[in-house]
């Protein structure tokens, strides 16, 4: 009798606890799906986007440079002049 109504209690427990645990779950994902918070974590993609194309620009440019210049200085011509 004792064993069926501790088995039955934990039982209880566990589903409530699962059932909580869902339930907060659900709310942080919806929360997190509302037009607000999408836009705002496009926004923030978009920008971080914007910032490594420009690291990446600069970093090709300079490296364009330095390969130009060893060329250069393997080939013999000189460098264009500076305005």
């Amino acid at each position: 009798m004792f064993k069926r109504l501790f088995f039955g209690l934990l039982g209880l427990g566990a589903g409530v606890t699962l059932g909580v645990w869902a339930v907060r779950k659900v709310d942080a994902t919806a929360s997190k799906l509302t037009p607000e918070e999408l836009a705002r974590s496009a926004a923030g993609r978009a920008s971080s986007l914007g910032a490594r194309l420009g690291d990446a620009l600069a970093e090709g440019r300079q490296t364009a440079a330095a390969r130009e210049a060893e060329l250069r200085a393997v080939h013999g011509i000189d460098p264009p002049p500076q305005p």
